[in-house]
């Protein structure tokens, strides 16, 4: 695993590790009981931060939850262990307890989630699995769009998510387990290393090809859903074999800054930009 492309326990890649980033948040507990249809955010983290979701109070990672992430779910039960109020909650099909006061309601997120909720109650509705399918996504040719997940990291860990553009280094950080990793085929190269251009949780970047693997049953039901839901042209196209692309030089500058890679790995992206 190469250096300062995971975020573990007690290493952070870049300013602003874990430890000082608790006094970021506000110190007021969500007040109980939780209403289930309201939908909330992470707040007070900046990017390379995550927030912890632990089996118990403060005990046995379950996930990292990026900086930025939302569609988290109160799950109404709070404790408080040594002055921290935790709050028990769900992500991403995980549930575990965090502290209360890294939450903020998600009004915009809310919004979606009730409406694909007055969808599903509809009776004039028939077929409910396209409740909620963005309008944007409709229509076009449709094309085989191939699916990923992380490989080859623990609890605990998060996979980078370098962007290329903008003020901030990192755009999220994978999770361990994270899946609908979205290839957008563009890949560089340098020896056995490579980066790939991807999409996950509406955000685009670089992330470690290495710690990518192809997901055939995501790759089916996405494509599957997006045929039925989407009112595509037909018209089927394998994107899975991306091309090869110079790394944007911001994405090298970074990777460098944060010591991610060894000097010569780095010498061979900017080599490939100065060609």
């Amino acid at each position: 695993m190469k250096k300062g492309m995971t975020i573990k326990p007690a290493l952070a890649l870049v300013a602003g590790v874990l430890l000082f980033a608790a006094p970021l948040m506000s110190q007021a507990a969500l007040s109980m009981p939780a209403d289930s249809k309201l939908i909330y955010r992470v707040q007070g983290l900046n990017a390379g931060n995550v927030l912890k979701m632990y089996k118990e109070p403060g005990k046995d990672i379950i996930v990292n939850i990026p900086h930025n992430a939302t569609w988290i779910v109160r799950r109404n039960a709070q404790q408080t262990v040594d002055n921290v109020v935790w709050e028990k909650i769900s992500w991403d099909d995980q549930t575990g307890w965090v502290p209360s006061d890294s939450l903020v309601h998600d009004p915009e997120a809310t919004d979606v989630v009730n409406a694909r909720r007055a969808c599903m109650a509809d009776p004039k509705v028939v077929d409910k699995e396209c409740c909620g399918y963005p309008e944007a996504a409709k229509g076009g040719t449709f094309r085989s769009v191939p699916i990923y997940g992380v490989q080859e990291l623990v609890a605990g860990e998060s996979l980078m998510m370098y962007v290329d553009k903008g003020t901030d280094a990192i755009a999220v950080e994978l999770p361990h387990n994270a899946s609908w990793v979205v290839q957008l085929g563009q890949r560089a190269e340098a020896g056995k290393f490579a980066m790939e251009r991807v999409r996950w949780a509406g955000q685009n970047g670089w992330v470690d090809a290495g710690k990518l693997k192809f997901d055939p049953d995501a790759t089916k039901e996405g494509d599957r859903k997006r045929q039925k839901c989407g009112g595509m042209a037909s018209g089927e196209v394998d994107f899975r074999k991306s091309d090869v692309v110079c790394l944007p030089a911001p994405v090298i500058r970074r990777l460098q800054e944060s010591g991610a890679l060894d000097a010569e790995t780095i010498n061979k992206l900017m080599a490939q930009g100065n060609k």
